[in-house]
């Protein structure tokens, strides 16, 4: 994502309704089929161009969700849907992993020798079973911010809330501490959102640093409990936070 202001991050969550009862979910690191349904797989891994038909009943907008991005010159043969039933997996908020309400969907297709599937967990048993979010479900994301861009750091554990709130203990990707010095710059505020921005330094003597990634914690005071706001990093991109 090209570099913004830490401040216009903060901007573009202005518009979030904090106030709104439950909180709205904020959801990071998952799939968007072509039809705007988040699920848990990825669909094109799953099933790759196959259209998708089905002589069971679904959901309204469920089979227009799973279709794949129109191309005219593939000609696959088309998944069928064998079942659908309701089902709460866990999907990664901003606020952790939470059971929401979504469907299951069990596919009809052909049985795959190995080497040969869209997805190594197809082979031998044909296509796997994909979980759409419900779209009832109240979910709210910046207009102005990508939405490939969510989920943050991937495999870092989430931020840890302590003194009611208003500490942050947050893991990011660094070089080794031996080689450099890594903290929390700034942090700005509003009411809706906090950004906090890293800083790091070279340590004295370092002219040269290994390509290696290492968890380094930083930690950052805010002037008000986090509560219900965002927590983003300075591209504006959510941190999920549990509390400690």
């Amino acid at each position: 994502m090209s570099h913004i202001d830490p401040r216009e991050a903060l901007a573009l969550w202005d518009d979030f309704p904090i106030d709104r009862r439950p909180r709205p979910i904020v959801l990071m690191s998952f799939s968007r089929g072509p039809g705007g349904a988040p699920t848990l797989e990825d669909r094109a891994s799953v099933l790759r161009h196959a259209p998708v038909e089905s002589d069971v009943d679904l959901p309204p907008g469920l089979l227009e969700a799973l279709q794949p991005d129109p191309k005219p010159h593939w000609h696959v043969d088309p998944v069928r849907v064998r079942s659908v039933r309701r089902v709460h997996p866990e999907f990664r908020t901003d606020r952790g992993y939470r059971p929401l309400p979504a469907y299951r969907v069990e596919f009809v297709g052909p049985q795959f020798p190995p080497g040969k599937a869209p997805n190594p967990k197809a082979e031998g048993i044909g296509y796997p079973p994909m979980h759409v979010l419900d779209a009832s479900i109240d979910l709210w994301w910046p207009s102005g911010l990508d939405s490939d861009y969510r989920g943050g750091l991937s495999g870092l554990p989430p931020a840890v809330l302590t003194d009611r709130g208003r500490t942050v203990r947050w893991m990011v990707h660094g070089s080794p501490p031996e080689y450099t010095d890594m903290w929390v710059e700034a942090v700005h505020e509003s009411r809706t959102a906090v950004v906090l921005v890293l800083g790091s330094s070279h340590r004295p003597g370092v002219t040269a640093i290994p390509l290696v990634g290492y968890g380094r914690v930083v930690v950052a005071t805010l002037a008000e409990p986090l509560a219900d706001r965002v927590l983003l990093q300075a591209d504006g991109i959510p941190i999920e936070v549990v509390p400690g």
